[in-house]
């Protein structure tokens, strides 16, 4: 753009050229009239006065083009100039327009006002903000906006002392906020306008932050509220992102540690290394922070470690949350060790229960029992004790144990088993209390000795008829005070479940006996109609045959009717004992007194009693006891059965035959006898059937004897009563063994 001086400085140079242009030909002019007459005297006029002009027109057209150039230098510059400013004022125009509606298209309301307080520029949103007439804002007073203004503030004269403050420090920029007496909340923010570097004036800017500022109050309360459920929760609180970054007190006692243990752990630090469902805690646990991160919220159950090692169960909560603009994530724990242990009595009732329906037999129902209080606390050492007051026996129908095998059955002691049924109480037992126990007398060590020791009654109705045991050899902290109340709960379930069962199985085993006596009562009726008849056929009639033709028989016959008739006697004497003594068993109206028996002796009366009728047949009865022998035995009891495996011996062997009496010690409680013959034998069909009277086992001896069987039933009935066991040995053709164990010495049962 062509300014004034470029002007000037144009024509300045202009007239220097003009005016060296004129002095140019005069010098050149007087130099060529000088050449010409000092060099060209001769020259012509009229060649001369045609040089003279060619060469004034050379010099005329040289200034002329130097001038020319410059001129059209000009003209271009000036319409340079000329389009220059077209293109600035145009753009002056686009930047107006812009800077104007930038500044009514902004939310805050703007104010410039330049040195002299005097209103340069405002937007509408101003006017709209401070509710200001059109009349204040055409009349571009400071002043009288001020004091429009001042009007609706809470604090006005701090406004306009921060206002004079401002304008005599012309550099300083300011951020402040207004608060207005109808509720609003305004944030200001002013700045010098500057122009060049120089300072012209100073724009104000207002935001109306009334919902902002409101928000942010709601927002720190919301924040209070939440920090105070935080802090006084009684449920567990943590915020985690992949370590906890904080947490309330709730959880410091819930883990029994200081905040400080806590903050900048992971989860997997408060887990044991498994979950009960076999998971790597800390891969679960990552897992699930992973989806609460991702939006889904997570609600589980999860097993916690306390500072002190020991495990608790817990409901945890996982949700993504926004604090101050960080997402981290919120973690709610709870205690549910109580409710999840009433839910497992629940379970372990209702499986308790359960069993009483659908367990096949005691033992089947037992192992369910002990699988249900395993849900509910370490049970890997576990017994059942059941008393029978009838018999004042001791009994311990199911028992696992880590050293000790199942306890026989036995006569009341003094165990710790023995001390609960003695007090009716449960009891939890570790070193120190057994150790005072067995000091007092009250006990006696049996078994393995533990570390810990819990029994509790098994009741129904006031009555103990059992102990339920856990016991731990390498724990002493296995069992406390809880684990011995929610025992305590289940042992009466347990008690009621066990009675129910034993019932059914008494109601089952009588139904049993009731068939098992209707059987017998059948074979007995067969027995009298038949075995019995038989006999007194016989009798009957050789007695008429001797009454009625006496003469006329021969010595001989008469001999022999007389025998055969003494043969039937005896077998219907001793069939009528036999069936004496086994329906007095069966009523149980039979005597039982045990007394000590020198076995040898016995053995030889009864083979005086059998000894005729083993001669008949030259069988040869024999034994090699000890005199030393003792049994502690009902005598008649025993009478009965050595008799009947004798005569039963004796009826199966051949003629001249030998049958051996063995006895010998079985173990330390019992003495084993066996009657061993060399006749007949047995196949297995009979052997199965031999000690039953729903099949008919009895069959012809050697020499055509006959039988019912019964005695053998006997025999059974009588070695189980003084609680010893019954076999047979036996193959076709080879013999027969019957073997049976008794009581030794004075054993008392």
């Amino acid at each position: 753009m062509i300014d004034k001086n470029t002007m000037r400085r144009s024509k300045r140079r202009i007239i220097y050229q003009v005016s060296l242009t004129f002095i140019l030909t005069a010098v050149f002019m007087s130099i060529y009239q000088i050449v010409k007459f000092n060099f060209f005297p001769d020259i012509t006029l009229l060649y001369s006065n045609i040089v003279t002009v060619v060469f004034s027109a050379l010099l005329a057209s040289i200034a002329a083009y130097f001038i020319v150039s410059h001129h059209n230098e000009l003209i271009k510059r000036r319409n340079d100039d000329i389009a220059e400013r077209k293109q600035i004022h145009q753009e002056n125009v686009f930047y107006n327009s812009l800077l104007e509606t930038t500044i009514e298209a902004t939310r805050d309301g703007i104010l410039v006002v330049d040195n002299n307080r005097k209103v340069s520029i405002t937007n509408k949103k101003f006017e709209e903000l401070w509710k200001i007439p059109p009349s204040i804002i055409k009349s571009k007073d400071d002043q009288k906006l001020l004091d429009f203004i001042l009007q609706q503030l809470k604090e006005p004269n701090k406004f306009l002392e921060k206002v004079s403050e401002l304008y005599q420090a012309s550099e300083k920029e300011s951020y402040d906020i207004i608060e207005f007496k109808d509720g609003r909340v305004f944030e200001r923010v002013s700045i010098p306008q500057k122009l060049d570097d120089n300072i012209i004036g100073r724009v104000w800017s207002f935001r109306d932050i009334t919902d902002s500022k409101r928000a942010e109050q709601i927002l720190e309360e919301s924040e209070e509220t939440y920090k105070a459920i935080f802090d006084n929760s009684s449920d567990g609180m943590f915020l985690l992102d992949n370590v906890f970054v904080d947490c309330n007190e709730a959880v410091c006692s819930l883990f029994n540690c200081e905040k400080s243990d806590i903050v900048g752990k992971t989860p997997s630090v408060f887990s044991p290394e498994f979950q009960p469902d076999g998971q790597s805690s800390l891969t679960a646990s990552r897992e699930k922070i992973e989806k609460a991160k991702n939006g889904e919220a997570q609600r589980f159950y999860w097993q916690h470690k306390r500072k002190d090692g020991s495990l608790f169960d817990a409901e945890v909560s996982l949700s993504l949350v926004t604090i101050r603009g960080n997402e981290v994530v919120f973690a709610i724990v709870r205690d549910i060790t109580k409710r999840k242990q009433d839910e497992n009595i629940r379970e372990a009732l209702y499986q308790i229960s359960e069993a009483a329906f659908t367990a096949s037999d005691m033992k089947s129902l037992y192992n369910k029992i002990h699988d249900a209080v395993s849900t509910l606390m370490p049970a890997i050492n576990f017994y059942i004790a059941i008393h029978d007051d009838k018999t004042d026996m001791l009994s311990f129908p199911y028992m696992v144990d880590e050293f000790d095998p199942p306890y026989e059955p036995h006569k009341l002691g003094r165990g710790l088993t023995e001390y609960v049924l003695r007090t009716g109480e449960a009891i939890l037992v570790d070193e120190e209390l057994d150790l005072k126990l067995r000091d007092s007398g009250e006990v006696d060590m049996v078994g393995t000795p533990t570390l810990i020791w819990l029994g509790v009654p098994l009741k129904v109705e006031g009555k103990t008829i059992g102990v339920i045991v856990v016991q731990d050899y390498h724990n002493a902290d296995t069992y406390g005070e809880t684990e011995k109340q929610i025992l305590v709960f289940v042992a009466e379930q347990i008690a009621q479940v066990v009675e129910r069962k034993r019932n059914a199985e008494a109601i089952k085993k009588f139904s049993e006996e009731l068939k098992e006596l209707n059987t017998t009562k059948d074979k007995f009726f067969s027995i009298i109609a038949h075995d019995l008849k038989n006999p007194f056929i016989t009798i009957l009639g050789f007695s008429d045959i001797l009454l009625s033709d006496y003469n006329e028989l021969q010595d001989e016959e008469r001999k022999y009717y007389i025998t055969e008739m003494d043969k039937s006697a005896k077998l219907s004497h001793n069939l009528l004992q036999n069936l004496l003594q086994w329906s007095r068993a069966q009523t149980g109206r039979i005597d039982y007194n045990p007394k000590k028996i020198d076995l040898a002796e016995i053995i030889n009366e009864n083979f005086q009693l059998v000894n005729n009728t083993a001669g008949e047949k030259g069988i040869r009865l024999k034994h090699h006891l000890d005199k030393s022998l003792f049994v502690f035995a009902d005598e008649d009891m025993l009478n009965t059965v050595l008799r009947n495996l004798l005569t039963n011996a004796i009826k199966f062997s051949n003629q001249k035959s030998e049958i051996e009496v063995k006895a010998e010690a079985f173990d330390e409680d019992y003495i084993e006898v066996s009657v061993a013959d060399s006749g007949v034998g047995m196949n297995n069909e009979i052997l199965k059937n031999l000690f039953t009277l729903d099949t008919t086992n009895s069959k012809p001896g050697t020499s055509g004897e006959t039988g019912t069987g019964l005695g053998l039933i006997l025999c059974k009935e009588f070695v189980e009563k003084h609680g010893g066991k019954i076999r047979v040995d036996s193959k076709p053709e080879e013999g027969s063994t019957f073997s049976f164990t008794l009581p030794k010495g004075k054993r008392e049962l």
